[in-house]
């Protein structure tokens, strides 16, 4: 199945990604400190979401 992985390398508290696998793919947050992450994802359509934080973080969204 198509998968994508994004980098924030700058601490914000909204992601906006554009993956482009045409679904609403899961989503699962890496933080540095290799911890999980937590945030709110909202599906914007089948290429975009965005991902919410309580205050800035910095990691990776790993997306299938």
């Amino acid at each position: 199945d198509k998968n994508f992985v994004f980098t924030q390398d700058t601490p914000l508290n909204v992601w906006e990604i554009e993956h482009n696998l045409n679904k609403f793919p899961s989503v699962t947050i890496s933080l540095p400190s290799g911890q999980v992450g937590y945030g709110d994802v909202t599906y914007i359509d089948e290429n975009n979401l965005t991902i919410s934080f309580a205050g800035d973080e910095s990691g990776k969204a790993y997306i299938n």
